[in-house]
């Protein structure tokens, strides 16, 4: 891998359990045509030369025999916390290069384009996300009655993977800790505190 590339850590997050998909098994671990969910994005971000190191967020009750798979091909497993943004942070903490690129396991098919975007723009923008523009209409309820509509066009569903300078995403986090505020994503950090 090139010296004069960026850098990056990827924290490649699987340590969920279920529970929104109601699994009984992180969904990670299912196979589309005979691999591995969390594979696919593993592979990517393995032959990314901006890539120097991948952190494995993984949940501590998972199976031994996945520890073993993965410990060889990572370059450090991290076990998660009990909401997302804790294992973010504890990954964070074991994170050496100076950008971080966070992505969730779940998300098998990045386009390889959206990575280059995120390399050829962090330095200017200190903060990416991926996203996608909405198609439905979205509105706001209170109770069984809407009370707004939202432009479409206003609004995207935010995606991962996600991109940061680590020392700013590392204050936001610490912040969030301060206020024990809890966002949905790493985004949503960076918005509310920096």
């Amino acid at each position: 891998k090139g010296c004069d590339l960026m850098q990056f850590t990827a924290i490649l997050l699987a340590g969920g359990n279920g529970k929104r998909t109601g699994l009984k098994t992180n969904k990670v671990f299912l196979e589309i045509k005979g691999k591995k969910v969390l594979d696919y994005s593993l592979e990517l971000l393995k032959k990314q030369a901006e890539i120097s190191e991948i952190i494995l967020v993984l949940a501590e009750n998972v199976d031994n025999s996945i520890i073993s798979h993965y410990k060889e091909l990572v370059d450090h497993i991290v076990f998660g916390g009990l909401e997302r943004q804790d294992s973010v942070f504890n990954a964070l903490n074991k994170a050496k290069n100076d950008y971080i690129l966070i992505h969730d396991g779940a998300r098998p098919f990045i386009p390889e384009s959206s990575l280059r975007e995120i390399y050829k723009n962090i330095n200017v923008e200190k903060s990416m996300t991926l996203g996608v523009k909405l198609k439905d209409t979205v509105f706001k309820m209170a109770g069984n009655h809407v009370v707004e509509t939202f432009d479409r066009n206003d609004m995207i569903s935010v995606q991962t993977p996600q991109a940061f300078h680590k020392e700013a995403l590392l204050k936001a986090h610490e912040l969030a800790r301060k206020e024990m505020f809890y966002g949905t994503d790493d985004t949503m950090l960076m918005a509310k505190y920096l």
